[in-house]
């Protein structure tokens, strides 16, 4: 066999962070009814689990991003994938939860940093012929970080009857593949550091917030991550109740409808090409509103089908809304990109608050009824965005 070369290694490498940040961040989502048991907590409390790490790693990514080019990515890459990982070692040991929470949120910051720096450091260190194909790879390994780790945790839970014998083996799962990234992982040839400069950063983050284009982009994204992730935490705490009962490892398997978003996101470059990111965005949106009329009917059969559906909408429109983030500014592109995923956490965090009350009051058709309204709001938004912000509006926003 041939040695890999750097620019393979550095691929792989950041593929496998990937998994590992995403096996870290997600694991506990199949496990909320047994956390809700075993902590004696609410259903909002349960899903924080979920909320706080995201919106850990929303704080990160501005961390992250900004220091990386004073310090070095593969430097950045390799501690806060450690720490974080290191947190879900402890995590079995933890009886408050409010401990377990906050950890959660230290955990999300820390694992913020493979998102934060992964495309930079391929678009560093990769030929530009190389680069789509390896952010390819690199979206896969964020798919099947995500799924695996909730199947494996939902099964280890079901097996070993608690969810810290999942938290046991999705620790040293990770620990395996982060010490392959260690032997692996080569030094940057191409690194140049630049020194930070706090102010210059800020008004970069200043200018992008004028816009109403960006502002309207980044308020979708963040109705539509916060309606996605929260209504399959949700949906865990549905079928984990009466009258459905279900135990973790079948909990976990409704994660495999994600693979219809994998499709769908595939098919998301072809039709822009003929229509645009915008239209994509709002086709995306239709799909998810679309899917809800499966999710109402409440027989399990129906849930999966329109989970599918959920899954295929949410991915064709994020992944149209990030092109247009980023075609849509000519200076400053991390930084926009950068607030597009502060956005984007930070709805999924704040989408645990909003929906929690139409589940108390209505159970889950209040939770479908919650999303429904948001996915319209989301469609209003983006008729404001074609029809009424034009080119000459949002640069004079811009440069006000």
């Amino acid at each position: 066999m041939k040695p890999l070369h750097h620019s393979q290694l550095i691929t792989v490498s950041i593929c496998l962070c990937s998994v590992v940040t995403f096996f870290n961040l997600y694991w506990v989502q199949p496990l909320l009814p047994l956390l809700q048991k075993d902590f004696g907590i609410s259903s909002l409390g349960a899903t924080l689990s979920i909320s706080s790490a995201l919106m850990g790693v929303g704080l990160g990514l501005l961390i992250f991003a900004s220091w990386s080019d004073a310090i070095g990515r593969c430097k950045l890459l390799i501690i806060g994938t450690a720490g974080g990982l290191s947190i879900t070692l402890i995590m079995p040991l933890i009886e408050n939860y409010n401990v377990f929470i906050a950890l959660r949120f230290i955990q999300g910051t820390l694992l913020a940093a493979c998102p934060a720096v992964g495309v930079p450091l391929l678009g560093d260190e990769l030929r530009k012929s190389w680069l789509a194909p390896a952010i390819g790879f690199y979206i896969a390994a964020n798919s099947i970080g995500s799924v695996s780790s909730r199947l494996i945790a939902g099964l280890c839970a079901s097996i070993g009857g608690s969810w810290q014998s999942a938290a046991m083996v999705v620790a040293l799962l990770s620990m395996l593949l982060f010490a392959i990234v260690l032997y692996i992982l080569p030094a940057q040839k191409r690194f140049k550091p630049t020194p930070f400069n706090l102010k210059d950063c800020l008004k970069s983050y200043q200018r992008h917030l004028r816009r109403p284009r960006l502002i309207l982009l980044y308020v979708i994204i963040s109705l539509m991550f916060g309606s996605f992730v929260n209504l399959f935490s949700f949906l865990m705490i549905t079928l984990g109740a009466a009258p459905y009962e279900l135990p973790s490892s079948i909990l976990s398997l409704m994660f495999i409808t994600f693979f219809g978003g994998t499709i769908s996101a595939s098919m998301a470059g072809n039709y822009a090409k003929k229509h645009g990111q915008i239209s994509g965005v709002a086709i995306g949106i239709g799909i998810m509103l679309c899917a809800n009329l499966f999710l109402l009917e409440g027989h399990l059969t129906a849930m999966v089908i329109g989970m599918i559906i959920m899954a295929s909408g949410f991915f064709f429109g994020h992944a149209h809304a990030s092109t247009l983030v980023g075609r849509s500014c000519k200076k400053h592109k991390g930084s926009a990109q950068a607030l597009y995923s502060l956005f984007y956490y930070g709805g999924a965090s704040a989408g645990a608050f909003v929906l929690d009350p139409f589940y108390q009051a209505w159970g889950w058709s209040g939770i479908v009824f919650g999303t429904s309204t948001a996915f319209i709001i989301c469609l209003a938004l983006i008729a404001i965005e074609y029809y009424y912000i034009t080119d000459a509006r949002d640069a004079k926003a811009s440069a006000a």
